[in-house]
């Protein structure tokens, strides 16, 4: 059974994506046109992305909202996926 989209749904996704317990998926922003992204890994060595923008509008109107906020920050060295991707940080919640 499939839990409702709720904003309390959303928020626990979002800390789990944020954590540093768990690799994949992460929540990244782009250093080249500030979007959000969901990364993950694709195994053997492989990773890639996909925009916020491709799950529920829910999820981008919450992260926007937090990242405003200053509740989501990014964190570490920005990196790529492969040549030719933008520069992404994963993004943490600040408390």
């Amino acid at each position: 059974m499939k839990e409702p989209l709720t904003e309390q749904y959303v928020l626990n996704k979002l800390r789990e994506w944020t954590s540093d317990e768990k690799f994949t998926p992460s929540l990244l922003i782009s250093q080249d046109d500030a979007s959000f992204h969901l990364g993950f890994y694709q195994g053997m060595g492989n990773s890639d992305s996909t925009p916020i923008e491709r799950l529920a509008p829910l999820y981008k109107e919450i992260i926007n909202q937090l990242y405003q906020e200053g509740e989501l920050q990014a964190s570490g060295k920005a990196y790529k996926f492969y040549p030719g991707s933008d520069f992404f940080n994963k993004l943490v919640f600040s408390s």
